[in-house]
């Protein structure tokens, strides 16, 4: 897939394609604001191991996307709940890791948008519209 540093399918002239490792804490990218990050693309495959090289290999039949943490991706964000006063905003010293790990395996998405700082729109080409989208992979165990 694309590497070795998070990209986006509007964002990913920096990458290049190639077998990359990492740990899944390395993966995380610690935003001023929580949300969505360290995102992957053209994708092959994606193997998560333990220190006995024991886990598993996803293998898409197409390219797929993926983000592997050791939080969900709404504890990063909420969406519109963090606009209220109930919910107030997050800040990453609020992001604490579970013991656990989100693996993400994503057709793709939409791209991040914001050429400029004045909250520039995703260009039409890196926007995925609403429809009906397939693509499948294939999960195998590692031992």
């Amino acid at each position: 897939g694309r590497g070795p540093h998070e990209n986006y399918n509007d964002r990913k002239a920096s990458s290049y394609l190639g077998v990359f490792n990492s740990t899944v804490e390395d993966l995380y990218f610690a935003y001023a604001r929580p949300q969505e990050n360290g995102y992957r693309t053209d994708n092959r495959w994606v193997k998560l191991t333990n220190d006995k090289g024991e886990g598993i290999s996803i293998e898409g039949t197409t390219n797929f996307s993926f983000s592997a943490h050791f939080n969900s991706i709404e504890d990063f964000d909420t969406g519109n709940l963090e606009r209220t006063w109930k919910r107030p905003q997050r800040h990453t010293t609020d992001i604490k890791p579970q013991d656990l790990i989100y693996l993400n395996i994503d057709y793709g998405q939409t791209g991040v948008g914001g050429d400029n700082s004045w909250g520039a729109k995703t260009w039409k080409k890196y926007i995925l519209k609403t429809q009906n989208y397939e693509y499948s992979f294939i999960i195998k165990p590692i031992k």
